[in-house]
């Protein structure tokens, strides 16, 4: 999902902060400085060994640019450690260069050119692939013709905006856009972007301008560009091993390897019993935090995700299709009542989400004043369901729920199967919805086909996910008019909503062009007053992160990306097995 999110400068980079206080004061203590009274010296990291990884959910395949790619976790259980980006994000948000360039453009070191504006990446001079070949421009080149040509294609918004790459000097790629486009770091880096080998798709080098890859990479990775590679991958499992061509940092473990515990007792147990040593678990319905207390073995850390939960409404799905009824159930669900129930069990600190899609309460100026919180008129209140309801014509039945032409009022619910967290919340607001005189039914679905599938698709009514990613706020991606999937296009694009406003499309893409911070939150709260009017969806809460390891079986700096984009298991490369 692609949450973008920056304030940045015409000359420099994202510079915001994105990291929340832990909430937990289990994690590993820092140890004392050499010298100090009392101080230990830590022993250090041993290299070798393998250990396993439990993954919460588990992708249909691993191609980085087809809807594959929707799932969070093909990111966390397989591609952050394989394929290479050119900017990165460190611990503070900040996009920094990751070691494959040399170092990241600005207008001061001339890396950036305003009129035409262009981008210009230096690749570090030991920057080659696992197979020990140089990384190119010409990689970058290709592998923008897949993202823009391949069937089914997630989003081309950003790349869209490339008029050319110069691939002159192998070792330099300057890129032409059409016009400013501000997120250019999340294109080939940042959370989602990455690219490709070239030479590792030998079929479709003859087809430059129309590179499809929709039938690749489905189960394997036939190349590596990170600290990791991948060995095998299947439903059953994922295996990493070090790539020793890797010109970052080496990783100290042999082998890693994720395998899906989509039922999340399933996973905290295999935890516990040490079956695997680490899980990065969506919080549930109890505090995870008091479970993993229990166990002197366990480790955890929770605080501040950056994912963004709201109930998304298919505005193409009856009844939701009818602006009444959106702003009825927008009324009817008792935000309050599930971050009290549900959301301060792991984050104490929570609160309703009253930002803008997608934008977070703690994280630059978008969600700042009435203008970046227009969500926040929409309190629990039956009236205000009465009101909206008996207006568009709907009468209370003898059973309680509202109706028209004799039919109930009946609004289908999705969210992941086995969640506990998201079913406990629509038991709790069935109830809710319920007394307001609403219907409200479950139909949820397994974690890939909710995201490959039916998403995609526009095979739901009400649906209840996270959206995360770059530190941008761009939502062009997820909500502009010409980025609904269908089947006509292979369900290419994000926008699953299938909300069309002409006018907020054109505040988008204005604010994607937009060099000067403050007229581009102007643009962008604008987008947010049409969204709180209109309903494309309903925010709930800022999505607590928790991770949990067994400090028994592996030792390092585990747990210091809890609360970052990249997710627990970022920085696996410095751990090792514990002594």
């Amino acid at each position: 999902m692609r949450l973008r999110f920056a304030l940045r400068a015409v000359a420099l980079v994202a510079v915001i902060g994105i990291v929340g206080a832990a909430c937990s004061s289990n994690k590993t203590p820092k140890t004392s400085a050499p010298g100090t009274p009392g101080a230990t010296t830590p022993p250090g990291p041993t290299k070798g060994g393998s250990v396993v990884f439990g993954a919460e959910q588990w992708p249909q395949c691993l191609n980085p640019i087809t809807s594959c790619a929707s799932a969070s976790w093909t990111y966390y259980s397989a591609l952050y450690y394989i394929l290479p980006r050119l900017l990165q994000l460190d611990l503070k948000g900040n996009f920094v260069a990751s070691p494959v360039i040399k170092e990241a453009p600005t207008l001061d070191n001339g890396g950036i050119t305003q009129s035409p504006f262009t981008v210009t990446y230096h690749f570090a001079d030991n920057a080659v692939w696992a197979d020990g070949t140089p990384m190119t421009s010409a990689d970058l080149a290709f592998t923008l013709d897949a993202i823009l040509h391949t069937t089914g294609t997630t989003s081309t918004v950003g790349y869209d905006q490339i008029d050319s790459i110069d691939t002159t000097d192998p070792k330099t790629a300057v890129i032409k856009f059409k016009q400013v486009f501000v997120d250019w770091p999340d294109l080939f880096g940042g959370a989602f972007g990455v690219f490709l080998e070239k030479a590792a798709f030998p079929k479709e080098n003859a087809n430059t301008g129309k590179v499809d890859l929709k039938d690749e990479m489905l189960d394997n990775m036939p190349f590596a560009g990170g600290p990791w590679k991948l060995q095998s991958w299947s439903k059953q499992q994922a295996v990493l091993v070090r790539n020793d061509k890797y010109f970052g940092h080496q990783p100290n473990l042999d082998q890693v390897t994720f395998v899906p515990r989509e039922d999340q007792t399933t996973e905290i147990q295999s935890l516990l019993s040490g079956e695997v040593a680490a899980i990065y678990p969506q919080p549930s319905n109890v505090s995870l935090l008091d479970q993993f207390k229990a166990n002197p073995n366990v480790k955890s850390v929770g605080g501040d995700g950056v994912y963004y939960e709201a109930l998304w409404m298919n505005r193409t799905s009856p009844p939701l299709d009818d602006k009444a009824v959106r702003l009825a159930l927008a009324y009817a669900v008792d935000r309050q009542a599930i971050v009290d129930a549900i959301v301060k069990l792991n984050n104490p600190a929570g609160e309703v989400l009253n930002c803008g899609v997608i934008a977070f309460p703690k994280i630059g100026p978008w969600c700042q004043g009435t203008a970046g919180t227009p969500y926040s008129v929409y309190k629990y209140d039956c009236s205000q369901v009465d009101s909206n309801l008996t207006g568009d014509g709907y009468t209370k039945g003898s059973d309680g729920y509202y109706q028209k032409g004799g039919k109930d009022l009946n609004i289908t619910w999705s969210t992941v199967a086995g969640n506990k967290r998201r079913e406990t919340t629509q038991a709790l607001e069935l109830e809710k919805a319920k007394a307001c005189g609403i219907k409200l039914t479950v139909k949820n679905y397994e974690a890939t086909d909710l995201f490959s599938n039916k998403l995609p698709q526009g095979d739901f009514t009400l649906g209840e996910y996270a959206q995360g990613g770059s530190v941008d706020p761009t939502i062009t991606a997820i909500l502009a008019c010409d980025q609904f999937p269908t089947k006509a296009n292979s369900f290419a694009g994000g926008n699953y909503d299938r909300w069309c406003s002409d006018p907020a499309t054109a505040l988008m893409k204005s604010s994607d062009m937009e060099l000067d911070q403050s007229k581009r939150v102007q643009e962008l709260q604008q987008v947010y007053g049409l969204e709180a009017q209109e309903l494309p969806a309903l925010p709930l809460y800022v999505l607590p992160a928790v991770s949990a390891w067994r400090g028994d079986k592996i030792a390092g700096p585990i747990g210091d990306y809890n609360s970052s984009i990249y997710g627990v298991f970022w920085n696996m490369d410095q751990w090792y097995v514990a002594s």
